[in-house]
C-alpha cells in the first residue's frame, strides 16, 4: 500500500472519531501536512520528525483560528524560511500573507478584562477588609510579585503573550493549554492507528 494511500486511510479512520469543529480541522490540516511533507524517501529522519512537528502546530493554529496565540505561532514558524513552502501550502498565499505581514496586533477581549477587574476589585477590598494595615500591605506586595514573576512565565510560553495585557493573557493561556491537550490526544490517536496498520500484513511495512 502506498505511503499516501495509507495516511489517507488514517485520516478516515481518525476522523470518525472526531466530533467536534476543531478536532476536524486539526485533523485535516495534520493530514495535508504530512501528505506535502513526508513525501519524499530522501527525507533525513530528523527532517521527517521536523516536518510532523511543524504539522501538528500548524494544524493546532488553524484549528484555533480568531485567538492571538495560533496567529503568533504561525508567525514564529515562518520566520524559518525551510518552513515557508508548508505554510504557504497550509494555509492558501492569502491567508499566510494577512498573517505574516507586518503590524500584527493582539486581539482585544474586553469580555475578558470586565470579568477579571470586577475579580481583582473583590479581591482587593477582601484584603483590605481582613488584615491588618502593616499585614494587609507586606501581603499585597507580596502577592503582587508572584503575580509579576508568573505573569512573566507565561507570557514567555504562550506565543505571542509577551504584546498580551495580563487580562488579555489569562484568557489566551486557557484557550493554548486546551489546545495543546487536544492535539497530545490527537497525535496519540493517530499514533495508534499508524502502529495498528503497520501490523496489518496488507500494509507491507506501513508508512515509511
Amino acid at each position: 500500500m502506498s505511503k499516501v494511500k495509507c495516511l489517507q486511510i488514517i485520516f478516515l479512520i481518525t476522523m470518525q472519531a472526531a466530533d467536534l469543529s476543531f478536532h476536524r480541522i486539526f485533523l485535516k490540516t495534520m493530514f495535508m501536512g504530512l501528505k506535502l511533507g513526508v513525501s519524499s524517501r530522501k527525507m533525513s529522519y530528523q527532517e521527517r520528525k521536523r516536518v510532523i512537528k511543524l504539522s501538528a502546530n500548524i494544524a493546532m493554529a488553524v484549528a484555533g483560528n480568531g485567538m492571538n496565540w495560533s496567529r503568533a505561532l504561525i508567525i514564529r514558524h515562518a520566520k524559518h524560511e525551510k518552513n515557508k513552502v508548508l505554510l504557504r501550502s497550509l494555509l492558501g498565499r492569502k491567508r499566510y500573507e494577512s498573517i505574516t505581514e507586518p503590524g500584527f496586533a493582539p486581539l482585544n477581549f474586553t469580555w475578558q478584562k470586565m470579568i477579571m477587574k470586577r475579580r481583582f476589585r473583590r479581591t482587593n477590598s477582601i484584603l483590605r477588609r481582613g488584615a491588618h494595615a502593616s499585614n494587609g500591605a507586606t501581603a499585597r506586595v507580596i502577592a503582587r510579585s508572584m503575580a509579576k514573576k508568573r505573569t512573566r512565565t507565561l507570557k514567555s510560553l504562550v506565543p505571542g503573550g509577551e504584546s498580551l495585557d495580563d487580562l488579555s493573557l489569562l484568557g489566551e493561556t486557557i484557550d493554548y493549554v486546551i489546545s495543546l491537550q487536544t492535539q497530545v490526544h490527537l497525535m496519540r490517536l493517530l499514533t495508534e492507528v499508524l502502529s495498528v496498520s503497520n501490523l496489518s500484513p496488507n500494509t507491507k511495512g506501513g508508512i515509511s
